[in-house]
């Protein structure tokens, strides 16, 4: 199952890479920071406010300790893990009929060439079939993992949208894109504490 596995990988990866893209463009800004263009944006913007606080995120430890992510996460294993055992059912037995076939063609126990011949288009098909099933089942897994990021975009970037109408802030930093960063604008506990607190509450009520 070598195929599913290098999409489910794939899938994996890109659902973090949504999360890099958190609130304003997160990865953009901060490598805006990083060349100093901000400055200049501030100084030459007349509408811009002449102080701004900032805050930044870990995304790598808010995907560890959100339980969302986990739970997401483990549905799209469980449903690959599925999707192998499937395959890998039909593949056997397949390949139990077809060396059966083999042998009947080597002791001669068709009674005619006819007979072998439309049990080898039987086995053509099948072959066919199971392809077409394996990328039925691969199609059906990236738009599961394209629904999980989606799901997974929409309630962080919301989170954060009315989250940061107490804090103020007028950037919301990815962390991982900074060398050095100051830890007092570290926020990743409390909106990890805050996710987890809302969807617990959201999962009783759905119970």
């Amino acid at each position: 199952m070598k195929n599913l596995n290098i999409i489910f990988n794939t899938v994996l990866l890109a659902a973090v890479i949504v999360l890099f893209l958190l609130y304003f463009n997160l990865k953009k800004e901060s490598n805006s920071i990083q060349k100093q263009q901000p400055v200049i944006a501030v100084a030459t913007n007349a509408n811009a406010p002449a102080n701004f606080k900032t805050a930044y995120i870990n995304v790598d430890t808010l995907l560890n300790n959100y339980k969302l992510y986990k739970k997401l996460q483990n549905d799209l294993l469980a449903k690959q893990k599925s999707m192998e055992a499937t395959i890998n059912q039909k593949s056997i037995q397949l390949q139990k009929d077809a060396a059966l076939f083999q042998q009947k063609v080597q002791n001669n126990s068709f009674l005619s060439q006819e007979s072998a011949q439309n049990q080898e288009q039987q086995l053509y098909k099948r072959q066919q079939d199971l392809l077409t099933l394996k990328d039925k089942l691969s199609n059906d897994l990236v738009a599961e993992s394209q629904k999980m990021q989606k799901q997974l975009l929409d309630t962080v970037t919301i989170f954060l949208k009315n989250y940061n109408k107490k804090l103020g802030n007028t950037f919301i930093f990815n962390g991982a894109s900074f060398l050095y960063s100051d830890t007092q604008y570290d926020i990743t506990d409390t909106v990890v504490k805050m996710l987890n607190a809302r969807y617990e509450t959201a999962s009783k009520q759905t119970k």
